[in-house]
């Protein structure tokens, strides 16, 4: 007698009602055009410039980014496995409607195709470490957590949403890697393509390789075919994606901050060793497994170090210390939970940090009480992306993605207990659960803290800490005059960048990427010069046509409140000096200044 099948739970609904919900919602507040351009972010903003270029007819394998910087340019670190399938959604919506139209509607679909994605991942990582019931609620919860993180808004066609559904594919295929075989192949292939992405997330990829690599250095012969199907999927993947992908450059190598090959080769060769030591010593004992493996990995590290060593330090760690001093520090995602613990304000941030150090306790007493190897796995991920989101901001994205299928597992257990037993008091749980997850909860609660401290602090903190021009400074009337001037070079600070790009022919000197030093250089030069005639001399000898401010910029804002001020700052209040020819644009709503340079 065959034993019927399971009906579906009708919980299954729950995440589509949620993307539903959100994507109603994301329509609700987009802004239509040119509007929401101007509020894309300057990643964002650059990234739609490299894919026009690339619908232009610019060639696929140059990356270099000839209207940023200093004359001729930089090659930019960014991958067109991104630009690419934005660029084909373009061409798709192109048929049907205005090219203006169908970027609009590409750079507002992919965040939430992302997002479909990201959710749909996290359902089935929770549902491998919770049963499939855990499924819906961490999808739900992940949904929630993540559409109002920046990574995810519509606009938000940088890399980082990007890599976060990869590592989410890796941890899938590793953690179900006795469900299918093909899994772990596929875990090896988002390895490749993520770090053909970029390498932000490089710390966390390593950590879920080790821990596959754990897995077979304890239990052995049965762990053997994830590993060769990982190993496989990786190497294979990182051999054509860097034929597919690579600039010339990276074949030189000598940098580590984009696929080349002193990140692709030592990967390679520790998932060849990985490979080596599962066809092996498999059926060996322990101790033998252990001593191979580390005397393969010990051969890759050495050789890594003596050959390839520009991935063995953060590519900041090379920034020009000027920029360091008077761009880097003042960049919110750059920071870590030091720099927040000696400022003011922000209080939101420190959200990611206490949902973070809860979902490491909750999975490590997971880990403890079932006494599995994938719980284990969790909770040393989600360590690892606390103490990065600790060093900087930037990682708190893969750190809240990383806590939704674990806090999906208890929200589904207490609705479980809910369920048998009917108590209140687990409903209860599981509702505050859910809420105190989501990031709009705890930023109100804060943000609410933040706004009382204020009121009782007076009016000295309003006034270090108020807005004084609320003007937009890219709108449809200034961003058309400045576009309509002859085609040069414009001087502006580095916020304003990627703006000046998209929206005129202009060259601009800076925008905030850490491969155009000369140029951010030269900008921050000149807005802190100490008087119009140095500053004079430094527009002239680097051939700028034009200068662009806009009121209480925050580069400059920022500057001043840590005691540097200058040309800039002066200009910006009205100190215009007799070589600069303002430029009328005719809109009172944006407080941009155009000038011309004589």
């Amino acid at each position: 007698m065959t034993q019927a099948r399971q009906a579906p739970s009708p919980m299954r609904w729950i995440p589509v009602a949620v993307f539903a919900y959100l994507f109603l919602m994301s329509v609700s507040r987009a802004k239509g055009l040119p509007d929401f351009m101007f509020d894309m972010y300057n990643d964002s903003a650059l990234r739609l410039v490299e894919v026009r270029d690339l619908l232009n007819g610019k060639p696929w394998f140059d990356l270099t980014q000839p209207r940023l910087g200093l004359d001729g340019g930089f090659e930019m670190h960014w991958s067109r496995l991104v630009d690419a399938p934005i660029a084909g959604l373009i061409l798709l919506f192109d048929l049907v409607t205005t090219r203006a139209q169908a970027e609009y509607l590409a750079i507002f679909c992919w965040p939430l195709i992302l997002l479909a994605l990201t959710m749909w991942l996290v359902g089935r990582i929770a549902a491998t470490l919770g049963g499939r019931n855990a499924a819906p609620f961490a999808a739900a919860l992940a949904g929630f957590m993540l559409w109002l993180e920046v990574r995810f808004l519509p606009g938000s066609i940088d890399h980082h949403n990007v890599q976060i559904a990869l590592f989410l594919t890796m941890l899938l295929g590793i953690l179900g890697r006795r469900e299918n075989r093909w899994l772990p192949v596929l875990a090896g292939v988002a390895l490749a393509a993520s770090l053909a992405v970029g390498v932000e997330t490089l710390p966390l990829l390593a950590m879920g390789t080790l821990g596959l690599a754990g897995f077979w250095l304890a239990l052995g012969a049965p762990e053997r075919a994830p590993v060769l199907g990982f190993a496989a999927g990786g190497i294979g993947g990182l051999l054509v994606l860097f034929v597919a992908l690579a600039p010339a450059s990276a074949y030189r190598g000598g940098f580590c901050d984009a696929l080349s090959i002193d990140l692709a080769v030592p990967v390679a060769l520790g998932l060849g060793a990985m490979a080596l030591a599962a066809l092996t010593v498999s059926g060996r004992g322990l101790a033998l497994r252990g001593a191979v493996l580390g005397a393969l990995f010990a051969g890759v590290a050495g050789g890594t170090l003596a050959a390839l060593p520009s991935c063995l330090h953060n590519p900041l760690d090379a920034l020009d210390p000027y920029l360091a001093q008077h761009w880097l520090a003042f960049v919110t995602e750059a920071r870590g939970l030091d720099d927040l613990l000696r400022s003011s304000g922000l209080l939101f941030l420190y959200g990611y940090y206490l949902v973070g150090l809860a979902t490491v306790i909750l999975s490590a007493w997971f880990a403890w009480n079932q006494r599995s190897a994938s719980w284990l796995l969790m909770t040393l991920l989600l360590i690892g992306a606390l103490a990065l989101t600790i060093y900087q901001l930037r990682g708190a994205s893969a750190l809240l993605t990383l806590c939704a299928p674990v806090l999906g597992v208890l929200i589904t257990r207490l609705h479980q207990i809910w369920q048998r037993d009917r108590r209140p008091i687990a409903a209860l749980a599981a509702f505050a659960c859910f809420l105190l997850a989501v990031p709009m909860t705890w930023g109100e609660i804060l943000d609410g803290t933040e706004r009382v401290i204020s009121q009782v602090a007076g009016p000295a903190h309003a006034a270090t800490s108020a807005k004084t021009d609320t003007r937009a400074c890219f709108t449809a009337k200034s961003t058309a005059a400045l576009a309509a001037l002859p085609t040069g070079v414009v001087s502006a600070p580095s916020n304003l960048g990627t703006q000046i790009l998209l929206h005129s022919a202009h060259r601009t000197l800076s925008a905030p990427y850490h491969r155009n030093q000369g140029g951010m250089r030269r900008q921050l030069e000149i807005t802190l010069a100490q008087s119009p005639a140095e500053a004079h001399s430094l527009l002239t000898e680097t051939g700028i046509d034009y200068l662009v401010l806009c009121p209480d910029d925050p580069e400059l804002v920022s500057l001043h409140r840590h005691g540097y001020s200058g040309f800039g700052y002066d200009v910006e209040r009205g100190a215009v000096p007799a070589f600069l020819d303002p430029v009328a644009h005719g809109d009172s709503e944006s407080g941009l200044l155009i000038f011309r340079v004589r």
